[in-house]
């Protein structure tokens, strides 16, 4: 069988078995295994592919940043967050739509995980949103689209895969994720702000009063939980530590807040906190070790070549490429995974960018965010399915509820596009 034809067949197989509701991972993996067959490979080496995807020391910061997120939960540190955010914008005219976005914003300083934050966030504020009178579509769909920024201020689990796929720093990927995220949260409150007479009609408006107190003292409250980002990137960026050993310090560090200072968790509570991380790293990894198959056979019948030189034919303009690549991601994003599309062409996009000469702080953003959209985009997007469970509604509504905050998240990446030093300012200062 032809390159061509086979290749055809793998993405062919892959697709049709995510939509026939085969988990994603099984519908790479079986793909993958299927073109090695053909190939005559020995099935040895799926082992030892998968093994190799996920072998690496800055790998290995994906769990501790996923337990700071398991943390979160079951010490009810988010709590913190959310009395901090609606100290700060809770008195405005739909105060708790904005609180939605600001306490997405610090909780996505401390887990780097958009699913973690939209069933912690979530399962808090969607109820509570539609009991003062906000539409369950707008309030399931902004807890979704404000959980996307969650993997873009840092800490960020896809910066930390995509900096493992291609040497990038981690830390500056960090950095560069700074000026994006904190951008992303003012257009979505911009974008609530014109929504709001359409999605919400209370019963009886209550008018909160701003009041630096509460300010001061919910504050003064959340600050241990406000400080993890800050040990992590300092700790990063001071050249402290990798990215990976910050990991292990915002983990302990946690657990050790929310045993002996907010004391929300106890000692035989732990094992069960570690349990729930080991479970949802199982799945990332799992899914990260069938997708690096995946993509080793793609670079076997030299996908890679062929797409450079495919989209290297369209343009030499660097400008119109990166709006291709933009493109060819969130078309993507519609039929599979993120962490999957990270793993099978981000290598092959890092040829491009070196090719055109894309500053690789500034693409590894872009391509992040770019992945990132298809968190919230039909039919696989998991953030929908998380909110629409939450909100107990349809994903039929779901959907129809989140393609303005689709088009925000494309909004942004276009800005950052046309104006690089968004990503690029931070990290240039500091490293």
């Amino acid at each position: 069988m032809s390159s061509t034809a086979l290749i055809l067949l793998l993405f062919g197989m892959m697709l049709v078995m995510i939509f026939i509701g085969v988990p994603v991972a099984f519908s790479v993996g079986i793909s993958a295994l299927t073109a090695l067959m053909i190939e005559g490979i020995p099935l040895s080496q799926l082992i030892t592919k998968m093994f190799g995807g996920v072998d690496s020391f800055t790998v290995l910061a994906i769990p501790f940043y996923i337990l700071v997120g398991s943390v979160m939960n079951n010490g009810d540190l988010t709590a913190k967050l959310v009395k901090f955010a609606d100290s700060l914008v809770g008195h405005v005219r739909g105060g708790l739509a904005h609180v939605n976005v600001l306490a997405s914003m610090f909780f996505a300083g401390i887990s780097g995980s958009s699913t973690a934050d939209s069933a912690s966030i979530g399962a808090m504020l969607v109820p509570s949103m539609v009991q003062e009178g906000y539409d369950v579509r707008f309030s399931a769909a902004i807890t979704a689209a404000s959980s996307s920024i969650g993997p873009i201020i840092p800490p960020s689990i896809m910066m930390v895969l995509y900096g493992s796929l291609t040497g990038v720093s981690v830390g500056s990927l960090f950095l560069g994720g700074i000026g994006p995220g904190i951008l992303l949260g003012v257009l979505q409150m911009g974008l609530t702000m014109f929504l709001l007479p359409k999605v919400f009609h209370p019963k009886e408006e209550v008018k909160k009063k701003f009041r630096l107190k509460n300010v001061w003292d919910s504050f003064l409250y959340s600050f241990p939980v406000l400080v993890i980002p800050l040990i992590i990137v300092s700790s990063i960026v001071g050249g402290i530590c990798t990215a990976t050993e910050a990991g292990v310090l915002a983990a302990a560090y946690s657990i050790l807040i929310s045993l002996f200072f907010y004391r929300t968790i106890t000692l035989k509570q732990i094992p069960g906190i570690l349990l729930d991380a080991a479970k949802s790293t199982g799945i990332v990894l799992f899914l990260m070790s069938t997708a690096a198959v995946f993509g080793n056979v793609l670079t076997l019948l030299h996908f890679p070549t062929m797409c450079v030189e495919f989209l290297q034919g369209l343009t030499s303009n660097p400008t119109i490429m990166l709006f291709i690549v933009i493109a060819f991601l969130f078309v993507l994003g519609f039929f599979i995974d993120g962490t999957a599309i990270m793993i099978m062409f981000v290598p092959v996009l890092e040829e491009i960018a070196m090719t055109m000469g894309y500053d690789p702080i500034f693409f590894g953003v872009i391509v992040t965010v770019s992945i990132l959209i298809g968190g919230i985009t039909p039919p696989v997007g998991v953030l929908l399915f998380v909110n629409a469970k939450i909100a107990k509604i349809s994903m039929d509504d779901m959907i129809k509820g989140i393609w303005p905050f689709v088009a925000v998240m494309l909004l942004l990446v276009v800005i950052c596009a046309l104006c690089p030093s968004i990503i690029t300012f931070i990290p240039n200062l500091l490293m």
